[in-house]
């Protein structure tokens, strides 16, 4: 009898030996659906991960807000706890005001542009200067969410015809210097909010990438979508000081990239879905409709200023010009 548990607990553990735990947990998550192309990225992400390290760092993905809003896993980061937080840049401008310009509108005319900038040597030092000031350290900023438009319950022919639109924004004040370019009346709101708030009323539009206004659905509480184009939204992934300083240096250099990598394969599935997303909304019912951008730009130029932006964006285009 003993040889035979003896028997049967080897062969348990023979059995069990390759699902042992990971050396390294990392959870990342994000409010977008599991259909969104970001959450395909951080699925690439967690396998490349697990194939460079030989499941050494395991990464576990978990979508729909499951871990919480934007900001509550940057705090998560912060606090030490083994969590990267999805991020766009004009919340880390709370720490380094100059990254709140990668945000703002119209400062880039494409995926290509910001991408170049984000790879840039002003991009890796304000990076530095953002693990000074804050303890967040930047994995990858190359990953697209595509270019962000107005969808409104009604047309959007001009500037003025935005007037006294409530617009839901996110609340990072970069955010809401965007919603004052295009003429609506900022209003923040959590993502997880917006669905509701427009089936409501209790706002009249909301400004979304192709791919978040699909798996969001907000084709079903909005009638136009307008290609204000305002912001080309590239973002990144952050994670604590605490966490990164428990690797090893050699494991930096894989974590981070492997995280640019997931980006650029992101960004390709991004832009290769655009066009079906805009496909998909038109059969929903919408209607969608290009616009002259001169009076958005015009009215975003003097709100960089007012934020006090002017050096960041003439550094992004020194870059640019290069």
């Amino acid at each position: 009898m003993k040889h035979f548990v003896l028997a049967t607990a080897l062969a348990v553990s023979v059995v069990a030996g390759p699902a042992m735990a990971a050396d390294v947990i990392l959870r990342i998550g994000s409010v977008q659906a599991e259909s969104d192309p970001i959450i395909k990225g951080f699925n690439i992400f967690k396998d490349i991960l697990a194939e460079k390290t030989e499941g050494r760092i395991e990464v576990k993905v978990y979508p729909n807000g499951q871990l919480g809003d934007t900001q509550e896993l940057m705090d998560q980061a912060l606090a030490g706890a083994d969590v990267a937080a999805f991020t766009d840049p004009n919340l880390l401008a709370a720490f380094t005001p100059e990254l709140g310009i990668i945000g703002a509108p119209y400062v880039f005319a494409s995926y290509d542009e910001a991408d170049r900038f984000t790879s840039s040597a002003t991009f890796d030092e304000w990076a530095e200067q953002l693990r000074q000031d804050s303890g967040f350290v930047t994995l990858a900023f190359n990953w697209y969410q595509g270019p962000r438009n107005l969808m409104t319950n009604k047309p959007i022919n001009a500037r003025a015809d935005m007037e006294g639109v409530r617009l839901r924004t996110p609340g990072a004040p970069v955010w809401v210097a965007a919603g004052r370019a295009l003429g609506g009346v900022p209003t923040p709101l959590a993502w997880s909010e917006i669905y509701s708030a427009l089936q409501l009323g209790a706002i009249d539009a909301v400004e979304s990438q192709p791919a978040g206004a699909v798996g969001s659905r907000f084709y079903e509480v909005t009638k136009y979508l307008t290609k204000t184009e305002h912001i080309q939204l590239i973002t990144g992934i952050v994670v604590g000081d605490a966490w990164w300083s428990r690797l090893s240096a050699e494991d930096h250099a894989i974590v981070a990239d492997a995280a640019k990598e997931a980006g650029r394969q992101m960004s390709a599935m991004t832009i290769a879905q655009m066009d079906s997303d805009y496909a998909f909304m038109e059969e929903k019912g919408m209607t969608i409709s290009d616009i002259d951008k001169t009076e958005f730009r015009a009215a975003a130029e003097a709100e960089i200023e007012g934020l006090g932006l002017s050096d960041a964006l003439a550094a992004v285009q020194a870059e640019l010009n290069q």
